[in-house]
This record gives structure tokens, C-alpha cells and sequence, in this order.
């Protein structure tokens, strides 16, 4: 039987726009329950020379997510021959996981 008095606590994202760029930061902490997996895990990645995300949740499907979405914007960039922007990424992206 799970403790009812015990708090919960998730992963920790944040981004902050300025005049120069954009700041993401993410906490490294992977847990399983109690166990914590992993003190170092990868929480921000690199998308393309313009476009990085944060991610919480199965560190799984977020490498496949990853992955995937990497390919399907270097694919739209050949085909178009143009930089996709942030909003088609985030089209593509959802079509990713929501599909």
C-alpha cells in the first residue's frame, strides 16, 4: 500500500527567452518509483542549429522521439530547401506522438 503523505515530484523543465537567445535548463535526476536510475540523465537536446527541446518523462520514448524528429525536419529541409521553422517542427512533432 503507497503512503498517501508522501509528495510526488516530477522532473523540472524551464526556458527563458532574451534579447540574445534562449536559456533551457532541466533538472538531471531519473527516478523509477523511489529508486533514483540515474543522477546525470540527458533532459535537453539539440534538435538543429536553431531549435533544442526539454523533455520529462520515459527516457525511451523520448530518445526515439528525438531521433525521429531529427530525421523527419532534416527530410522536410532537403525536400524544401529551406530551414523548417518552429511552428512545422512543432506540427511534425506532434504528429510523432500524437499518431
Amino acid at each position: 500500500m503507497e503512503n498517501e503523505n508522501i509528495m510526488k515530484t516530477g522532473t523540472t523543465t524551464v526556458g527563458i527567452m532574451c534579447k540574445e537567445g534562449v536559456i533551457l535548463a532541466a533538472d538531471r535526476r531519473a527516478t523509477s518509483g523511489n529508486l533514483i536510475s540515474d543522477k546525470k540523465a540527458q533532459k535537453i537536446y539539440q534538435i538543429n542549429d536553431d531549435m533544442a527541446l526539454t523533455t520529462a518523462g520515459v527516457v525511451s520514448d523520448v530518445q526515439l522521439l528525438v531521433k525521429l524528429i531529427k530525421a523527419e525536419l532534416s527530410l522536410k529541409e532537403i525536400r524544401t530547401e529551406r530551414k523548417p521553422n518552429v511552428k512545422e517542427s512543432v506540427n511534425l512533432l506532434a504528429g510523432l506522438v500524437y499518431s
